[in-house]
């Protein structure tokens, strides 16, 4: 376990901070607990920090691992199921197949590239999952499950489970900024069968999900603040296992620090493990029939141990007639003799059961990745620069964000935007996000009612707008206006006793506005009902999406259902609500609720009013398309 601590001054924003919690807070916050998980396609990190610790800036990272005896940042986000048991991370034989890749199967077909339908690596993980018969949120909720036990049985060993026992705890999940909404809402379904919320001493656990690149930004940014200009934009490049997720903030203000999303973020899938990918199809080929001498234990010694823990961290093309030597398992060259140990018939050759790489073979398999990488950034300089916002930085995190070559690559093709390439050395780019996720707990808390802390207000460090990557609506019926409406639409209401146009949509929210964390989107809906029975039976209220620069006016195929919200009723008496007369003249009753959108990345939030009080979480179903 590892922890980091600042300098006097630094610190001391830290300590400002937490001042304030407690103010708000009436007390010294001493039963309180954020932890922070950074799920990852490849590897999975977590951190953990009491209010003591985050006021002395103090994150303690998680870096020992069941089944191996190093330590390490983050472990492989990789399952086996052992007859009757689960193994994860480390703890998984060599020779055994697990199952990977598996966080990307929350992905629906249509949210992703031909290129990843395409890919090997989606297919072997999805008839891993059919042949266990699982699906993707039990594989990920079996996974949490051994990573939560892991991390709080870490955190009792370090403070007593007495004193652990009497914390509550608040947890930050990071997720990619392009994931929808539905991927959320499974991983919230994953979260649940893994246990985080199953009961504790201390109270109610609470969750909250921030997107990758956010988190990112605000461990990333608070190590740079002694830099920071009013006016500075920042990039960041969160290069992960699967995901490249983009985000540029402004900084608005210096004391304290706070940041305007710039323009709206952007992503793809060409992660790491595309990389991967192609560097095994290179040893696949060159090898030819040989590889298929390879056990599962060979094919990993191969690539975790000669590529992920040796090359591929390391590769920076300074030398370009520099070998790389990739070690092959003896299985391979089975009946071959010592002369099947040779090979330099065609390039690479093979020396002693070696493969030698050239500077150029390993570049080849990063270009790939790192082409599509370079256009994303190049997106988000450009949109900044159509706003006048010239980027001052990109700041590289994630695991692919730490590879020197990367730094390279785009220090060389965006020289001339003249703009800085900035990468953090040892683990920091692997950690930003576990620890950016703690910095997220403490500086918002969680945003559920009755529990745990209350946001922090005007913190020292904050990120408090966003920019929308869609339009979010609702379909209404408005009163008919001739030359204005379709005549298609023209309806009669019975009981408000005028013509209307029907499926009219009505947009709260447009793609490319920015919205306030302080002052959300909010919009007051009502109904009308005449019984207790109209009120028990009301529908589901469906909040629609589009994706189109500028929104249609009425429904078009452009136009898709987000989700559709229930509020239960239960505890509403009908005799209570506002009366209304009809221009008819009959009576009924006025049910009016608040419904409030705040974007996160390409999800959005929800929250309910009713008469100005926020409905709790479990009173709201919302089911995502």
């Amino acid at each position: 376990m590892a922890s980091r601590k600042r300098t006097a001054s630094e610190a001391l924003g830290l300590k400002d901070l937490v001042k304030k919690l407690k103010k708000q807070k009436n007390c010294t916050l001493d039963d309180f607990m954020v932890i922070g998980i950074d799920f990852g396609t490849t590897f999975s990190g977590a951190a953990w920090a009491t209010v003591a610790d985050f006021e002395n800036n103090q994150i303690n990272l998680v870096t020992t691992w069941p089944g191996t005896g190093r330590e390490e940042s983050k472990a492989p986000t990789e399952l086996y199921y052992d007859e009757n048991r689960v193994l994860w991370g480390y703890s998984i034989p060599a020779d055994a197949e697990p199952l990977r890749w598996f966080k990307l199967l929350l992905l629906r077909d249509c949210d992703l590239t031909p290129e990843m339908r395409r890919s090997g690596i989606l297919a072997r993980a999805t008839a891993l999952l059919t042949e266990k018969n699982k699906t993707a949120v039990e594989v990920i909720g079996d996974y949490l499950r051994g990573l939560w036990k892991h991390v709080t049985t870490t955190i009792e060993r370090a403070r007593s489970k007495s004193v652990i026992d009497a914390l509550k705890f608040h947890v930050v999940i990071t997720v990619p900024a392009i994931w929808p909404d539905y991927a959320r809402k499974d991983m919230m379904d994953a979260a649940r069968k893994a246990g985080i919320f199953d009961y504790r001493p201390g109270g109610n656990t609470t969750l909250d999900f921030a997107p990758e690149p956010e988190a990112a930004a605000l461990a990333t940014l608070w190590d740079r603040a002694p830099e920071l200009k009013k006016g500075d934009v920042y990039t960041i490049c969160d290069a992960g296992g699967g995901t490249v997720d983009l985000i540029s903030y402004k900084v608005h203000t210096l004391n304290p620090i706070q940041l305007h999303e710039a323009v709206i973020g952007t992503g793809g899938l060409c992660g790491g493990i595309f990389v991967d990918e192609a560097f095994e199809a290179m040893c696949k080929n060159r090898l030819g029939r040989r590889w298929r001498n390879l056990s599962q234990a060979g094919i990993k010694d191969i690539m975790r141990h000669e590529w992920e823990s040796a090359v591929k961290p390391q590769f920076r093309l300074d030398d370009q007639s520099m070998e790389y030597i990739v070690d092959v398992p003896a299985e391979a060259f089975t009946g071959k003799g010592i002369w099947g140990l040779n090979d330099d018939s065609r390039k690479p050759p093979i020396k002693n059961g070696r493969i030698h790489f050239s500077s150029r073979n390993i570049q080849s398999a990063f270009d790939g990745a790192f082409h599509d990488i370079q256009a994303l950034i190049n997106s988000q300089i450009a949109d900044a620069k159509k706003k006048r916002l010239p980027v001052k930085g990109i700041i590289l995190v994630g695991g692919l964000g730490s590879s020197p070559y990367l730094y390279r690559y785009l220090h060389e093709k965006l020289v001339g935007d003249h703009v800085d390439i900035l990468q953090a050395t040892g683990i920091r780019p692997r950690t930003s996000i576990c620890r950016g996720a703690i910095f997220k707990g403490f500086l918002e808390g969680p945003s559920k009612d009755g529990a745990g802390m209350p946001s922090a207000g005007p913190a020292r460090l904050a990120v408090v707008s966003m920019i929308a990557r869609k339009s979010l609506g609702v379909q209404m019926y408005v009163p008919f206006k001739a030359g204005v409406h379709l005549e298609e639409d023209k309806c009669w209401d019975d009981d408000e006793a005028c013509w209307e146009a029907r499926d009219q949509m009505t947009w709260y929210l447009r793609k490319g506005n920015t919205v306030s964390r302080k002052k959300p989107i909010r919009h007051c809906f009502y109904n009308l009902v005449s019984s207790h029975e109209d009120l028990a039976n009301l529908g589901d209220k469906y909040i629609y999406e589009c994706n189109d620069d500028t929104p249609p006016s009425r429904q078009t195929p452009r136009v898709t259902v987000l989700c559709s919200i229930r509020v239960k009723l239960d505890e509403i008496k009908y005799e209570d609500l506002e009366d209304f007369t009809t221009p008819d003249g009959r009576h009924m009753k006025k049910w009016s609720y608040d419904i409030e959108m705040v974007p996160s990345g390409a999800s959005t939030e929800f929250a309910i009013y009713c008469e100005g009080k926020k409905v709790g979480s479990e009173k709201i179903e919302v089911e995502f398309q």
